[in-house]
């Protein structure tokens, strides 16, 4: 865990300035309910704050906001504010179109930058030390926040902490006895029912994600590596949509990789979580990082769900994927 911030320090760090709590690229429900948790603790210490959401935000986030009466601002005005909380991200790539004004303008001190994520950290991320609160083992950001605020007391917190969870466990394909203890124990002050948490965390596929998941089984490989199977595919959008979805027809591993609109390809990475942990197996450490040794780009994830992007071909970084993996079994 690292940890560089006590929760006065974030409270002093805030007060008296304009605070902007930020969501990654294509906001889904962890993200934007770690920040919205982050707003109703902020606005009990009397401290104003906007939430962004670059680019876009999901069908399950906007549900969310819309059931909270929450405003938010699709890609804010970086130079508004005077400090940025970010929420569920540490890669300059997960900024989407802010990116380029948010290094600029972050480069030349004209905001502080404060991190709250659960991913993987290295080096190259937003903040490394310092300025953050970060923590490999919590399942969740909002668990993540859940105990980074773990004196303040609201309802409405403990029920956003339950949906975060929820969610970015796969309804508990993976979890801990700290992950269940903290959903228990939030589910019970909340005063809300199990039935409404789930009414966030259901998925209805719209007809864009239905043909992209189509094409890319239609496009699928199999590769076996002794005892590991691995589905690759290929396809232009919702490539994090299709991985999940691949990986639940029966792969260890599911690659897909595709060319967004910006010109960057980018590599969706899926993990079975009892695979991994029988073999001690970790989608960053052990294969998106030497993707980007070899390739460069910016990574993003944890062991079981993880994200590069840079500068190559989908069928190139499938490649040269399948070639570390081949080496690491």
């Amino acid at each position: 865990m690292l940890n560089g911030l006590s929760v006065k320090n974030v409270v002093k760090k805030c007060k008296n300035n304009r605070v902007l709590l930020l969501t990654h690229e294509h906001a889904d429900l962890d993200s934007f309910a770690s920040a919205l948790m982050m707003q109703i603790f902020l606005s009990k210490q009397k401290i104003n704050s906007t939430i962004g959401v670059p680019s876009h935000i999901n069908e399950q986030a906007k549900k969310l906001a819309d059931f909270f009466k929450t405003d938010y601002v699709l890609n804010p005005d970086l130079k508004s504010f005077e400090v940025v909380l970010i929420f569920d991200l540490n890669s300059f790539e997960q900024l989407g179109p802010l990116k380029k004004d948010f290094i600029e303008l972050y480069n030349k001190k004209n905001f502080e930058v404060i991190v709250f994520d659960h991913h993987v950290s290295n080096k190259t991320c937003i903040v490394y030390e310092g300025n953050c609160v970060i923590d490999e083992t919590m399942v969740s950001t909002t668990q993540l926040i859940y105990n980074f605020l773990d004196t303040f007391s609201n309802s409405n917190f403990f029920f956003l902490n339950c949906i975060g969870i929820l969610e970015d466990t796969g309804h508990f394909l993976v979890g801990s006895d700290k992950c269940f203890l903290d959903f228990s124990v939030s589910l019970k002050k909340s005063n809300k029912t199990y039935a409404d948490v789930l009414f966030f965390t259901k998925t209805e596929f719209d007809n864009g994600e239905r043909i992209a998941l189509l094409k890319a089984a239609q496009r699928s490989k199999i590769t076996r590596i002794r005892e590991v199977i691995v589905i690759t595919s290929t396809v232009s959008f919702y490539q994090s949509f299709v991985a999940t979805k691949l990986l639940n027809f029966g792969a260890h591993i599911s690659l897909v990789s595709g060319v967004e609109r910006n010109g960057l390809c980018t590599l969706s990475a899926r993990a079975d979580s009892v695979f991994k942990d029988i073999n001690n197996f970790n989608l960053v450490k052990d294969l998106l990082l030497l993707i980007k040794e070899k390739l460069g780009g910016e990574v993003g994830g944890h062991s079981g769900a993880a994200q590069w992007k840079g500068k190559s071909t989908p069928e190139e970084v499938l490649r040269v994927s399948i070639d570390i993996l081949k080496k690491k079994f």
